[in-house]
């Protein structure tokens, strides 16, 4: 317990850090330390120390900014919430285990981030992905899903595909190394929950290209803790 705990804490924070990189990376003059603190995205104001601790910052303010009163994007706070939650679940009493898990969560973190952001991968980010090998259980649906949960897939991605011009290059690079990690029923099964969950954000919106890798990520990391309980 003590373990999963001091997982979660330390995912919340370097959560935090992740989304920063992927959101400056796509600023130009702008790194990870470059400028040295953290601003408002809005009235470019630094911000203090008490506004940068995870999810308690954005509590104490309310959800808006303490200088300009504009209000503060929810997606970064969950993110943090969500990858600490995760992490908590995954981790075990095995250091090296929790150690690939907080990098396997923080490497689908900033795939989702620069998707949402900029929507962008950086190919050599999947390469993070390759922990996956290392703590996904050999283990396979039921065999009387398999089929449904492979059809249906295939369905939506055609219309996905096809008709809303969802799917980049970025997306099947993705799914690519879903596959080689988790197999074709698992991979399958992601593909499924990132579909259902896009649908109600995204229908009759009319952008060429939606964002559709944090929603791949999420289902990663819901299907990865399935696999491991």
């Amino acid at each position: 317990m003590l373990a999963n705990l001091f997982t979660a804490i330390f995912t919340f924070c370097l959560s935090s850090f992740t989304n920063l990189c992927a959101a400056r990376l796509g600023v130009a003059g702008e790194s990870p330390w470059s400028p040295a603190r953290s601003y408002c995205p809005h009235c470019r104001h630094p911000l203090c120390w008490w506004q940068l601790i995870p999810i308690l910052g954005f509590i104490l303010q309310g959800g808006h900014c303490h200088f300009c009163r504009r209000r503060i994007p929810i997606y970064d706070t969950a993110c943090e919430l969500a990858c600490g939650l995760f992490a908590g679940l995954l981790a075990t009493p095995s250091l090296f285990h929790s150690f690939l898990v907080v990098v396997v969560i923080q490497v689908l973190l900033f795939i989702a981030s620069c998707d949402y952001y900029y929507q962008s991968l950086y190919p050599l980010s999947l390469a993070g992905l390759l922990p996956l090998l290392l703590i996904i259980p050999n283990r396979s649906p039921p065999a009387a899903l398999t089929w449904l949960i492979i059809t249906t897939t295939l369905g939506l991605l055609t219309v996905m595909a096809v008709c809303l011009n969802w799917l980049g290059g970025g997306d099947v690079m993705f799914i690519a190394i879903l596959f080689f990690a988790f197999g074709l029923e698992y991979t399958a099964l992601i593909i499924l929950i990132s579909c259902l969950a896009s649908l109600p954000f995204f229908i009759g919106r009319r952008q060429a290209r939606l964002p559709f890798l944090p929603f791949l990520c999420l289902a990663t990391i819901v299907v990865l803790t399935i696999t491991c309980a």
